[in-house]
């Protein structure tokens, strides 16, 4: 597969000039947004997923994800950053090989 991500990248940071540059305003960043204890509820619903399935997807331990659930804690920039991903690529999981099908 060409990505075209890679390749935009690519000509950004490094042109055919021969100049090596690294401007971060050639690249727009979004922040990931923030998770409220119902959007990770409804986001781990939507991939249909337990709570333990989901902690296992997220990396993290299965407290953690019943304290954003129960909204005694709220997930960290790169599991949010991970939420928007699979928010919008569920299939990422089969992608990435994070989840197999069994036969």
């Amino acid at each position: 597969m060409i990505s075209i991500y890679k390749d935009g990248v690519k000509d950004l940071l490094y042109p055919k000039k021969g100049n090596i540059t690294k401007h971060k305003n050639l690249l727009n960043i979004e922040k990931p947004q923030s998770y409220s204890a119902a959007q990770v509820r409804k986001l781990r619903r939507f991939l249909q997923l337990s709570q333990g399935l989901f902690a296992e997807v997220m990396g993290v331990s299965l407290a953690t994800v019943v304290a954003w659930e129960n909204g005694a804690n709220e997930p960290s920039g790169s599991s949010c950053r991970l939420m928007d991903m699979l928010a919008i690529n569920p299939d990422i999981l089969l992608e990435c090989k994070v989840v197999e099908f069994k036969s």
